[in-house]
């Protein structure tokens, strides 16, 4: 287990090379898909 802020630190570390577009995919599009999210 480990606490949010380092979590959130891993996060940005694993995007810090990507994109916008890569990151909005990443993080955005994943969860839209994931959690059924109706982007309308």
């Amino acid at each position: 287990s480990c606490s949010y802020h380092v979590l959130w630190n891993t996060f940005k570390r694993i995007a810090s090379g990507c994109s916008d577009a890569e990151k909005a995919n990443l993080f955005h599009e994943t969860a839209t898909r994931v959690y059924r999210i109706d982007a309308a």
